[in-house]
């Protein structure tokens, strides 16, 4: 996540009820909503089906129907099916998963729209008191964290087995949006993206406030996709639904920032801060428009707001790492804009101690962190120091849910541009990288990114990186490992060649420059493996297929 890609749960002010909703996400929490007066008791809730029968006219009578649907259906068969279901789930396997979950709704007993149909659902509303899975901080580092999230989510199937209603259950869905808000405080983008679909119909049907805070939080989830188009989207309609409010325009502002528009995004910053009635800008005020002004490139104006913001955490929330650490990023972030890189190296340097240590080196937080660090590094003439940042920060962005080529395109032309090119530092540094981008590969071909240009020019650049440590030199071993990596590249640019030739074609982009490189990468590939085998002979192993 970029320094500046922080989005705020909104407060609005509702007059239909008194919520407060406006803890930010970028302070680890992600949501307080709640209803200032008491509710009613809750009663179990009991299913509303439609009559069994129906009295029928003598015209519908003249030929059987299956009256019994569920009479012929193999129970035996279900209860395999849901043992093997439980069995998968505890292994991670989602093939099997997938497969199972489809036979079993496939076997349920056939429904027409009529009998589907179950009117409005019960009225009610969120309690604070109930959204506790959503509360925890989750900075007690990697292991302990993801210990916590499986309990919570262990809660969250027995809350919804012991319900025959689902998310018609009030219950059953305020679970559902306080476990996927864990999940955003985790980044697994892909669990909570998958709550957010299944739970947005019912959050709809209800209205207030259920929709606002499924507007909210799907923007905080589009965000970290960096689908931030569609947040504004969401961000707007709550403002069309809610009172003005400070936060709501604080959270238009960050998106702003996010898509580039920082005039716009200042504007909405200044009216949070009149909203709000801030004669003297607290220190949320000063970091969200040093930010701005950072991104404005008014350096000088940004820099004594952001390390007065940064102060004000210490001073007055010293054990939130994550939020000091977002700060750190956002100051290594100015000093790097004005050249002044040791600055940047020290700030970027203790978001990342702060992150690893708080909730891990897998969060794409600390491979912000990682990239900021490398950056002042490499700038900074510390070529082998740079290296080791970027590897980091390359396999953090190879594995993460919402994996985008663009980093993957830049990390790889500063590894042979800067590092190796202009540092001096010896191509063979370049294998490290090996395993970290065959991760990528198979992550973009999981998400359907594999099937462009974009993803044709990413190939062909790995496919360069790999070829520029692996020419056929040196003893046995490091042969058989330079042919493997030939290999790897050949696979690659043979995908990315049709993929940058059809881009051409179409007229979306003009890439007969990398098909060229291409050519000649394939004929250097062949000059190479013919070298190898003429000096081990017969005692060149058999290449494996590629998994992809």
């Amino acid at each position: 996540m970029a320094p500046g890609s922080r989005l705020r749960y909104i407060l609005p002010a509702l007059a239909a009820c008194v919520l407060l909703v406006g803890l930010s996400s970028r302070r680890r929490s992600c949501g307080d909503l709640f209803c200032a007066r008491p509710l009613l008791p809750r009663a179990r809730l009991r299913p509303t089906t439609l009559r069994a029968s129906f009295e029928l006219s003598p015209v519908h009578t003249e030929f059987g129907r299956a009256i019994e649907r569920k009479a012929h259906i193999d129970e035996e068969a279900v209860e395999t099916a849901c043992a093997a279901l439980a069995v998968a789930v505890m292994k991670g396997n989602h093939y099997q998963v997938e497969a199972l979950t489809v036979v079993l709704k496939s076997m349920m007993p056939p429904q027409d729209g009529a009998e589907k149909i179950r009117g409005p659902p019960p009225v009610a509303m969120l309690e604070k008191s109930e959204l506790v899975w959503s509360e925890h901080d989750y900075m007690s580092g990697p292991q302990e964290n993801l210990r916590i999230l499986q309990r919570y989510e262990g809660e969250f199937a027995k809350r919804a087995s012991y319900s025959e209603e689902g998310f018609r259950d009030p219950k059953v869905l305020g679970g559902a949006l306080d476990i996927a808000v864990a999940y955003l405080k985790n980044y697994a983008v892909d669990k909570a993206d998958a709550m957010y679909a299944a739970t947005e119909k019912y959050c709809m049907e209800r209205g207030l406030p259920w929709d606002v805070k499924w507007l909210q939080d799907c923007a905080t989830l589009r965000c970290k996709q960096q689908r931030m188009q569609e947040a504004k989207v969401l961000l707007e309609e709550i403002a069309k639904r809610t009172p003005p409010h400070p936060a709501t325009l604080n959270n238009l502002g960050t998106v702003c920032n996010m898509l580039k528009d920082h005039h716009k995004a200042q504007e909405y910053f200044l009216a949070a801060q009149q909203v709000a009635g801030h004669e003297n800008p607290d220190k949320d005020d000063l970091w969200n428009m040093g930010i701005a002004k950072n991104h404005l490139g008014l350096h000088d104006e940004a820099l004594p707001m952001l390390l007065k913001a940064l102060e004000g955490y210490q001073t007055e929330e010293p054990d939130d790492d994550v939020t000091i650490a977002k700060i750190h990023d956002t100051v290594g972030s100015c000093y790097h804009k004005m050249k002044r890189y040791n600055d940047a190296e020290y700030h970027f340097g203790q978001g990342r101690l702060l992150y690893g240590r708080s909730i891990g080196a897998d969060s794409p937080l600390y491979g912000s962190a990682c990239e900021g660090l490398m950056k002042a590094l490499v700038w900074g003439g510390k070529y082998e120091e740079g290296f080791d940042r970027l590897e980091e920060t390359f396999l953090n962005q190879a594995q993460k849910d919402a994996i985008h080529p663009t980093p993957i395109f830049e990390f790889l032309g500063i590894a042979m541009e800067e590092i190796v090119d202009k540092g001096g530092v010896d191509a063979s540094i370049l294998a490290r990288l090996e395993a970290p981008m065959e991760i990528a590969v198979k992550n973009m071909i999981y998400r359907g990114l594999d099937r462009d240009g974009n993803a044709g020019v990413v190939f062909e650049r790995m496919a360069q990186v790999l070829l520029r440590c692996s020419m056929a030199q040196g003893d046995e071993v490091q042969q058989k490992d330079a042919a493997r990596r030939r290999q790897l590249a050949r696979s690659l640019l043979n995908r990315a060649a049709p993929l940058v030739d059809a881009c051409t074609k179409a007229g979306e982009a003009d890439l007969a420059h990398i098909s060229a490189l291409i050519r000649m990468e394939l004929q250097v590939l062949d000059a190479q493996d013919a070298m190898y085998r003429k000096q081990l002979g017969s005692s060149v192993p058999d290449l494996q297929a590629l998994p992809f």
